[in-house]
């Protein structure tokens, strides 16, 4: 295998851990701040996107029910939302963490667990 090739797959390879890597900590260590509007479109907009972005990864058909609450924290150019969401079918609660790129116009869900209601 030529060197170039072999290095391109290590670039490629390592490049999504550094990633997760540099935002993994700022979410751990950012400062939280409730969201005081949880009827605004665009936390209910995220909401439906996490939920969505679910239903399409494991193949289920929950439905958003309510966002029971939710904390964000704003980065240099992003924004990151807890939400605790109750769903239907079977009914249950989950926490989605959802990374927004603002300069980007683009969502990406970190995480949708089941949680304890």
């Amino acid at each position: 295998m030529r060197p170039q090739i072999l290095l391109l797959a290590l670039f490629l390879a390592v490049l999504p851990l550094s990633a997760i890597a540099a935002i993994g900590p700022d979410i751990a260590s950012g400062i939280w701040e409730p969201i005081k509007d949880l009827k605004n479109e665009h936390i209910i907009s995220i909401a439906e996107f996490a939920v969505a972005d679910f239903n399409r990864k494991s193949h289920t058909g929950l439905v958003l029910k309510a966002i029971r609450g939710g904390n964000s924290a704003a980065g240099d150019s992003d924004y990151r939302y807890l939400l605790h969401l109750n769903v239907e079918q079977p009914p249950s609660c989950y926490k989605a963490v959802v990374l927004e790129y603002n300069w980007l116009h683009h969502w990406e869900v970190l995480s949708f667990d089941s949680e304890t209601c």
